[in-house]
């Protein structure tokens, strides 16, 4: 368990930097005006994804419910939160017709979910 819960914590930090570059690489081709394919935006999301599954793996085979409250429950929410966010901007972004501004949107999208990760990341390191 124990190293699931090492692989979960490192890869959280690996998922939030892959997050921010894709992110800064959304904004970088909504300035060039490029064709918009959301394939990128999915497989990050899919990382966030596998991300967020670990850890709610975690969450019920360790009984994370009992830790201190910042752990138990700001943590998770966090992280599912970061997870809606992204998803519901990307699915917007799809919808959009100007490519630029499709990834303004995913890109956005991306740096929200960003600064959830970041948040859930703090909320799980906090000393109790």
């Amino acid at each position: 368990m124990s190293n699931l819960l090492l692989v979960h914590q490192w890869t959280g930090y690996l998922v939030s930097v892959i997050v921010l570059m894709v992110a800064v690489i959304a904004f970088g081709r909504a300035k060039d005006s490029r064709e918009f394919e959301p394939g990128l935006y999915r497989v990050t999301y899919a990382l966030l994804i596998l991300q967020v599954l670990v850890g709610l793996a975690l969450y019920g085979l360790a009984g994370y419910w009992n830790a201190a409250p910042l752990v138990a429950y700001v943590h998770p929410l966090l992280a599912i939160a970061a997870l809606g966010v992204g998803q519901a901007l990307l699915g917007r972004a799809r919808k959009t017709q100007m490519a630029a501004d499709a990834h303004r949107l995913a890109g956005r999208g991306l740096v929200l979910s960003f600064v959830l990760v970041l948040a859930a990341i703090g909320a799980a390191s906090v000393p109790v």
